[in-house]
């Protein structure tokens, strides 16, 4: 069996350089250690670990007491699910220590169901902005290197580029800086933070950014120097030497912002992602090799990577195979910590799973999986839902072939409506997450 194309990763540490090798080109930066572990035994690992007593009262400080699980609910490691009813099992009678974050954890359910309804729209504005300054589709140099002169920003870029993390209060200043001190489009600063962020998705990352931007929201969301300095602990802003564009009080930076003058333009036009270049490849044609005969294979999609998925679970006989979408990954390249905590997720749901016929592979998915399933001789493909465009597009390319069979997932809660405004929806869902209606529907954002 050729290692460029399909594998096992029964032997893990010689798959990975062999893959590596064949994903040249997909990914920028060089490999290195020291990457956040990937795979459901470290997600569970994390979970039974984290006690929500503090999150309530620290979470919008940057040392607050968050769990760090988006990375694998991101990728399907974890559920909100699972995590919603094993905090309850292990916190009964005390509603308070949950119902904070149990409603941050409702935030990405809100914004997988704006995916669900608006799909590759989202990458889209929503709404009409709620201001009329003009935005750039150009990146700014300075920002792609880290090296705006602000030690907030840089700061914040640094530490995007080399962990691959964001606190989410940071994550909300960068966008705003970008868009409104910086006047660039929100869908430049989504496509850094998919690149670089072991979380970065679609639909809690472009909600996020057009939250901020006012495409949808009520109004655009921007800080001051104060609010960093308060919920950085003043980590920059102590010892920053810069003249701040945040210090003023919030009418004269809404007014300066957004009454009408133009926001700067970006230096120059530059490719995000390109801060390490990587070396492309050429690609070479992929050989799968001979295969045992199965008549069902399941599709092991990038965000339901846990050996408890419903596909895997229902199957446990069938080949598995996940494909990474080279073309999407050429279009748009990974940093390398992405990519490597996705192959920990690889070995980890390989080494779990009683299937006997596992492959890892590299090209167009629905051909690459259409080809593969010819040489099986399977007629029924698997796939758990899920509404990234991705999926959802490459399950109806096979099901003209194909009989394919789409298990669902488990519910974190039922809203039928167009979700427009996560207070709304909250209001609806609250009973259903919580387990009894929360006094107040509405926190303000910090």
């Amino acid at each position: 069996m050729s290692m460029n194309a399909g594998m096992t990763t029964s032997d893990p540490t010689r798959s990975r350089p062999a893959l590596l090798d064949r994903l040249r080109g997909c990914f920028v930066a060089d490999p290195r250690p020291g990457t956040l572990p990937g795979g459901r035994t470290e997600a569970l690992r994390r979970l039974q670990t984290y006690d929500p007593a503090a999150y309530g009262r620290t979470r919008n400080h940057l040392s607050g007491t968050v769990s760090h699980l988006s990375p694998y609910l991101r990728h399907g490691m974890l559920s909100a699910v699972e995590v919603r009813e094993h905090l309850k099992a292990r916190f009964p009678n005390d509603p308070a220590r949950l119902e904070e974050f149990l409603r941050q954890l409702a935030w990405r359910d809100f914004f997988e169901k704006v995916l669900a309804w608006h799909g590759r729209g989202l990458d889209d504005d929503l709404e009409e902005p709620k201001h009329a300054v003009a935005r750039s589709a150009r990146m700014p140099l300075d920002v792609v290197k880290g090296d705006t002169g602000l030690p907030c920003v840089d700061g914040m870029l640094h530490e995007l580029f080399e962990s691959g993390y964001l606190h989410n209060h940071a994550r909300l200043w960068f966008a705003a800086y970008l868009c409104h001190f910086r006047g660039v489009r929100w869908q430049e600063g989504a496509t850094l933070f998919r690149q670089h962020l072991y979380d970065g998705d679609v639909a809690s990352n472009s909600c996020s950014w057009q939250w901020v931007e006012g495409t949808f929201a009520s109004k655009p969301y921007f800080m001051n120097k104060e609010n960093v300095a308060t919920f950085s602990g003043g980590k920059w802003c102590d010892t920053c030497a810069a003249k701040c564009p945040f210090d003023a009080d919030y009418p004269t930076l809404q007014h300066r912002l957004f009454a009408g003058s133009t926001a700067p333009l970006a230096t120059r036009s530059v490719e995000v992602g390109t801060r390490n270049q990587a070396v492309t490849a050429p690609v070479s044609p992929d050989d799968i090799g001979p295969v045992p005969p199965a008549t069902d294979l399941v599709w092991v999609h990038d965000a339901a990577m846990s050996w408890d998925d419903a596909a895997l679970t229902a199957n446990p006989t069938a080949a598995a195979v996940f494909v990474f979408d080279e073309p999407a990954l050429r279009a748009e390249p990974w940093a390398y910590h992405r990519l490597a905590f996705v192959l920990d997720g690889l070995d980890d749901l390989y080494t779990h799973l009683p299937n006997p016929t596992k492959f890892t592979l590299v090209g167009d998915p629905a051909e690459r999986l259409a080809a593969l399933a010819g040489k099986l001789g399977a007629t029924t493909i698997h796939v758990s839902e899920h509404p990234n465009p991705w999926v959802v597009e490459t399950a109806e390319k096979l099901q003209s072939t194909f009989k394919l069979v789409v298990h669902p997932r488990p519910a974190f809660a039922e809203y039928p409506q167009e979700p427009k405004r996560f207070s709304r929806y909250w209001e609806k869902v609250a009973p259903q997450v919580l387990g009894y209606r929360p006094k107040s529907s509405k926190r303000p954002h910090q």
